[in-house]
């Protein structure tokens, strides 16, 4: 069997969403999903850490100004895993298309599987740089200037030129083995080219969220990064930029009902 030569990811769309390989991986992202937004046994709104910096609030007591993001807590890398397979996962469905397409049929699965982790540690260790960082400068969970931050970050990032032409560039795959090392090899690859347009996408909104898992920010940054994902040119587009703009204005929006304005 010939290396599959590289063909854009948009061209191979509807291919990929009727396969068995799309089924799983967009079936684990639901169920990341509701495990993120689903309440915990006593974890108050959800397993996200907003939810418990929400009932903090609800009891009208101030953050603690010790209180800092701790990314070497289970609970914080479970979340973030969570949150990756919840919301990048589904951005893979064509390279994934694309690796079983090409592998022999008894190296389709553990393919997919090497891409699919390929990604899952990339978007670990920007996660944890994020919080490694936003634990240094002593910012609190759910800090909402940080969010705001890296929103307003993602915005300026849309207009972009350099942006726009790494998005199109990223659009192609490697030439992908069927199998054996190589094959592991370059299914590796095909899913680190896939997560550098993933990072272009959303990468300062994943970073906004590195100090706390706010649902709203992710179901808007969800919904913009898949837009710009499936649409060719849609950097040209506004529906990106106005889903996120839309997510900053509902939690600055939330901070001053709230009268968290002065210690968020």
């Amino acid at each position: 069997m010939s290396l599959l030569q590289a063909t854009p990811l948009a061209g191979r769309l509807s291919e990929s969403v009727r396969s068995t390989s799309t089924r799983v991986v967009l079936g684990c992202a639901a169920a990341a999903w509701v495990a993120l937004i689903a309440p915990w046994p006593g974890g108050g709104e959800g397993g996200t850490e907003t939810g418990a910096a929400h009932a903090h609030h609800h009891h009208s007591v101030p953050p603690v100004a010790a209180e800092v993001v701790d990314p070497w807590s289970l609970a914080w890398i479970v979340t973030w895993l969570l949150m990756v397979i919840g919301m990048m996962w589904p951005l893979m469905v064509p390279t994934v298309g694309a690796i079983t397409r090409a592998s022999f049929r008894g190296w389709r699965t553990r393919l997919g599987v090497v891409c699919l982790a390929t990604v899952t540690i990339l978007w670990l260790a920007v996660g944890l740089a994020g919080a490694v960082l936003a634990r240094t400068l002593s910012v609190p969970p759910g800090s909402v200037w940080w969010q705001l931050a890296f929103i307003c970050l993602a915005l300026v990032a849309f207009r972009s030129s350099r942006r726009s032409r790494l998005l199109e560039k990223c659009l192609r795959l490697p030439a992908l083995a069927p199998g054996g090392r190589r094959g592991a090899v370059t299914a590796a690859r095909a899913g680190a080219l896939t997560w550098r347009r993933c990072v272009l996408l959303c990468g300062p909104v994943m970073l906004a969220m590195t100090v706390g898992h706010n649902p709203v920010l992710m179901v808007f940054a969800s919904l913009a990064a898949w837009w710009e994902a499936w649409h060719p040119r849609a950097w040209r587009d506004p529906v990106p930029v106005v889903l996120i703009a839309c997510a900053g204005a509902w939690i600055a929006a939330a901070v001053l009902l709230e009268g968290r304005i002065g210690y968020a």
